[in-house]
């Protein structure tokens, strides 16, 4: 799952760089081709085999499609499956599909296919590492051509957000069992596009898919996709992203925030910015150690944080100080609970609850308690520049209300793992997740690093929303812990970046859906 935890790669090369790589010629104003930045070369194009946001980017836009989408207000809707119902044990789903359903091989796209992908991923053979996000799922029947049941050994709600995502997109048996091992590189879906050429570490090559149907309600173009073709071309340096975009040789790309003010005052670029996402960063603590055990401590850092100048410093105000402790685009989120139980900017507040704790001043300006000065250790991952510049805002904070934090950055490699050896105080941490049960993953104790303490009323909390299968009576509950974990300051939330993305001017309907994917059958050139 490391791709889902890390930041985007936000490495600023110089723009001179941009003349040391051979990109192809501007399109044409009339041209039927888009060509769009791909950030790096994904490693396989089979979602049974990686879970990486690379190869999620290429697959769930263009060529895999699911049962379900969400639409605008994050609510699941039909989409190879004309409908589904949930048994009244809530421990089996059955899904009806569209009949006539076919992949671009022409091959039917039909409840055995759907058996199929589901089974790929539960073979423990193929070491899926989608696997986890099924849950207690036990087995998969095709009914009929038409009809598929998902039997669990108990109720798990996130099963219907978690199926929405690239991952469990369907591929063709046909072509899966055809290509066998090289099957990664001859992907065969159902999407709008379908793969016509891979050159690794260049582009990717996607043509229209003539058996393609939209079915989604959220898609704006309802017939076949405006566009003949799509080049996916792998830019990593920042720079270089930025020439090709001023010189007209990509139609779009996300850009990084260091170059977005500087794209914003071209009159040929238009900026397209999603402010409902999915991402969170934090800082959460190890509570195995004092005074990380103590509710009140950990709630002076709260209010300690200048989330406003986090924001400003890391993400240059392309983001939104974040209160709550779960990100505003997952499903659930309930904007009164920060307004109620968060922590925001109050750094008289801070240092008056760690006086009532006990902590004094010390000569050096430190707080102080039995003799232990207030220095602590925040640990978090190097290479990302927004998570330094957001490092040094809090460094900074904590100084001011009387806390020394040493600063220590390692490649997510060696940090991540490192957190369960529990030799650390706090880290700052990213998570980008489309479901509320990202809160029972993360947080339910022990926690997903192994140091929380116990706390059952949180836990049950946390448990209980994963068996609601009702979305609406499941919102209810998510609220629940929302307050729970802000109450119990298990974490401190920090902020949530946006989404940007450059495109020409003459781009229209750069359309991104409720989890901020491309909807590529909806961009078309201005007339």
């Amino acid at each position: 799952m490391r791709a889902w935890l890390r930041a985007p790669r936000f490495s600023i090369a110089a723009t001179a760089l941009a003349t040391m790589i051979m990109l192809p010629h501007p399109l044409a104003a009339a041209g039927p081709e888009f060509r769009l930045r791909l950030g790096e070369d994904p490693e396989t194009l089979y979602n049974v085999k990686s879970f990486s946001l690379t190869v999620g980017d290429v697959l769930g836009p263009y060529l895999l499609e699911r049962l379900v989408y969400f639409d605008e207000s994050g609510q699941p809707r039909p989409w190879l499956a004309e409908s589904w119902t949930i048994s009244e044990d809530q421990q089996q789903i059955t899904f009806k599909l569209r009949s006539g359903l076919k992949f671009s091989d022409g091959t039917d796209l039909d409840a055995a296919a759907v058996k199929f992908q589901f089974d790929q991923v539960m073979d423990k053979k193929n070491a899926a590492p989608t696997l986890p996000l099924l849950g207690p799922l036990t087995s998969v029947e095709a009914v009929d051509p038409l009809t598929v049941n998902f039997n669990f050994d108990k109720p798990f709600a996130p099963f219907i957000s978690n199926i929405a995502q690239a991952s469990f997109g369907f591929n063709s048996p046909s072509a899966v069992k055809k290509s066998g091992d090289q099957y990664g590189r001859h992907v065969v879906g159902s999407g709008p596009y379908m793969l016509k050429s891979w050159e690794p570490g260049t582009e990717i090559v996607l043509v229209r898919n003539p058996n393609f149907h939209q079915w989604r309600g959220d898609a704006l173009n309802k017939g076949e996709p405006y566009a003949d073709k799509f080049t996916l071309t792998v830019l990593s340096e920042e720079g270089v992203v930025l020439n090709a975009l001023q010189t007209g040789e990509l139609s779009a790309a996300p850009v990084a925030t260091d170059v977005i003010d500087k794209l914003a005052s071209n009159p040929k670029i238009n900026l397209v910015i999603k402010k409902v996402v999915n991402n969170l960063l934090f800082l959460e603590f190890n509570e195995t150690r004092a005074p990380f055990n103590d509710v009140n401590f950990r709630r002076a850092i709260g209010y300690a944080i200048d989330r406003d100048a986090a924001v400003k410093a890391a993400y240059g105000g392309y983001g939104a100080p974040e209160l709550n402790s779960m990100a505003s685009g997952i499903p659930g989120y309930d904007p009164q609970i920060p307004k109620q139980f968060g922590s925001p900017y109050d750094p008289v507040k801070a240092k008056a609850i760690l006086a009532e704790g006990g902590w004094k001043k010390n000569a050096d300006g430190l707080f102080e308690k039995d003799g232990k000065p207030a220095r602590f250790v925040i640990k978090s991952y190097a290479g990302f520049e927004p998570i330094s510049r957001t490092l040094a805002v809090i460094q900074s904070n904590l100084a001011d209300v009387g806390i020394a934090v040493t600063l220590e950055t390692s490649d997510w490699g060696t940090f991540f793992p490192g957190l369960l050896k529990g030799d650390w105080d706090m880290d700052l941490m990213r998570w980008t997740w489309t479901d509320p049960g990202i809160l029972s993953i993360l947080f339910r104790s022990p926690g997903h690093r192994k140091m929380l303490l116990a706390n059952a009323a949180q836990d049950e909390g946390l448990d209980r929303c994963n068996t609601i299968m009702d979305p609406e009576k499941r919102k209810g509950c998510v609220a629940g812990n929302q307050k729970a974990l802000l109450e119990s300051a298990t974490i401190v939330p920090v902020l949530s970046n946006w989404f940007v993305v450059a495109t020409q001017a003459n781009v229209k309907d750069y359309h991104l859906d409720f989890f901020n994917a491309l909807i590529p059958g909806d961009m078309q050139l201005a007339q």
